[in-house]
């Protein structure tokens, strides 16, 4: 190797590093959003329990098992709740080293950059949820196919094989992490059979099939063994056996039915281009960079290139049409584009030493975006954590503050009877984020009436709004030695196009207060 190649190399090692810093770094500081927090009480009643039962609500089996591993390792805390997510999300960047044959070593290193300081990526590898695991096993698919494509020699080979089992037991992992596995196998689907109708293999297929050709003999018995390979995990994850064919049959009914009853009712709706101001916003040069990529690579025949533009495209225009529009999905069609910015960036500027005003433009355009986009990924992981200004933070995140509601249940229950203090719980809506918190108390009286007697040392109320709000009845029955500590479920904006001012760019800043969620902690401490 040469000097460009060594200082290439070295900064991908560094950016690798950075990557895993971004992650690890105060990674148990923000309060856990809604669905963390019901994914994390699921995790851990099978990890203290063994107890686990498949709800589409909360999708696949896979990410409970991991993580009640880790949880066995580390023990239950918020910090082993993300840990594995944080240390997949910074490996991704590992994967991009079989595709440099692909992608070049600049393509490289390009994309390493974008995954590192990603504001979508690095947030969501913080973050206790499915997708940043999907984004994963997608590379691991992607990096198993190639692989397999260059192993091929017209008879079985234990490398081929090697890469047909891990890219086949990745898929069915995806689809037993979230049900949208099931739009990745109708995608690569549709994708072989629009190559296979293109090249015109069909043609001569039967008298292949009479004469028994070696080669195809080969391919058929390969796909075979990738089907029951993907069919075995799957049936692990969701039955526990190696093929319980009613059991899956039942596991992807009840997803389906599930799905396509969220679609159909819109329950979390929004705009075919929901996920285009968000990309826009905090992903700007993968934006353009892949788009560009797309044009470029697909001109030039790159058939690779061309899978991974279709890759992104597709899944945005699903996801797009599908009415369940939540911020994580952007990850889908995000992660293709990353790749294709890259190797797009990686060849063409070499090659703009000749084209000097066209040169200039990019590499302005580039380092201003680029600046930008450390910034925002910077802002949103470090700062603005739990603000709703921020259009990936969805709605059901609490305010920072609710980690000093937590604190302070913590501080009176260590005045009393420790885990075993008596707490009552009034307002149902805030159960989800409690059944994770207060985990360790087991004198918790959930669901309490307004019409109960409160005499507990802690009692949690929903706040309303009106004149007489549940908060106030609840504190008309109250001993007068009781103190009120007021906090929020969660908060929200819903953006309109007047939010977008220069303020908002740069920092974040709303005309107006976000609406929320409010609780209420009345409190009895000792004197």
């Amino acid at each position: 190797m040469n000097k460009r190649d060594y200082a290439l190399y070295g900064i991908f090692i560094l950016l690798t590093a950075i990557a895993f810093l971004l992650r690890l770094y105060r990674l148990d500081e923000r309060v856990l959003h809604h669905d963390e927090a019901a994914m994390g009480h699921f995790t851990y009643l099978l990890f203290k329990d063994g107890v686990y039962s498949y709800n589409p609500s909360f999708h696949g089996p896979f990410i409970y098992y991991v993580t009640a591993g880790m949880f066995k390792i580390f023990g239950d805390s918020i910090f082993s709740l993300r840990l594995l997510a944080a240390l997949i999300g910074a490996s991704m960047i590992f994967l991009l080293i079989p595709l440099q044959r692909y992608i070049g070593d600049r393509g490289m290193v390009f994309s390493a950059f974008f995954l590192a300081f990603s504001p979508s990526f690095l947030y969501y590898s913080r973050f206790f949820r499915t997708d940043i695991f999907i984004s994963f096993f997608y590379l691991v698919i992607l990096v198993c196919a190639v692989k397999y494509m260059e192993n091929i020699t017209g008879k079985f080979s234990v490398p081929g094989l090697m890469y047909l089992f891990f890219g086949a037991a990745s898929l069915a992992s995806l689809v037993a992490l979230k049900e949208n596995g099931y739009i990745t196998i109708a995608l690569i689907t549709f994708f072989l059979f629009l190559v296979f109708t293109r090249e015109g293999w069909y043609k001569g297929l039967i008298g292949k099939l009479r004469k028994r050709d070696r080669k195809l003999m080969i391919t058929s018995a390969e796909g075979i063994f990738s089907i029951l390979v993907l069919l075995v995990v799957f049936s692990l994850f969701y039955t526990g056996k190696p093929l319980d064919f009613t059991g899956m049959i039942d596991a992807v009914g009840r997803a389906v039915d599930h799905w396509v009853g969220m679609h159909n009712i819109k329950r979390i709706g929004g705009p075919m281009y929901f996920y285009l101001p968000i990309m826009t916003l905090y992903e700007l040069p993968v934006v353009v960079f892949g788009i560009a990529g797309m044009v470029h690579f697909y001109r030039k025949n790159n058939f690779l290139m061309t899978f991974l533009g279709y890759w992104a495209l597709m899944n945005l225009l699903i996801y797009s049409y599908l009415q369940e529009k939540v911020p994580w999905l952007v990850l889908n069609p995000l992660l293709p584009m990353v790749i294709i910015a890259g190797a797009y960036l990686g060849e063409i500027l070499p090659q703009l030493k000749s084209r000097k005003k066209a040169g200039a433009v990019i590499a302005i355009f580039l380092i201003l975006g680029s600046s930008y986009f450390v910034y925002s990924s910077v802002l949103l992981n470090y700062r603005n954590f739990a603000n709703p200004a921020e259009p990936l933070i969805q709605a059901a995140q609490p305010p920072q503050q609710y980690s000093g509601f937590i604190g302070k249940i913590e501080e009176i229950s260590s005045q009393y009877d420790g885990t075993s203090t008596r707490i009552q719980v009034a307002d149902e809506g805030v159960e989800t984020q409690f059944l994770w918190y207060l985990r360790h108390y087991d004198r918790v009286e959930w669901k309490v009436s307004l019409n109960s007697s409160f005499d507990a040392p802690l009692i949690v109320v929903h706040d309303t709004d009106g004149d007489r709000s549940e908060a106030d009845i609840v504190r008309s029955r109250l001993r007068t030695d009781y103190e009120r500590l007021d906090s929020a479920k969660m908060s929200w904006y819903f953006f309109k196009p007047s939010d977008v001012t220069l303020d908002f760019l740069l920092y974040r800043k709303m005309d107006r207060e976000p609406g929320g969620y409010r609780v209420v902690l009345y409190y009895q401490p000792k004197v």
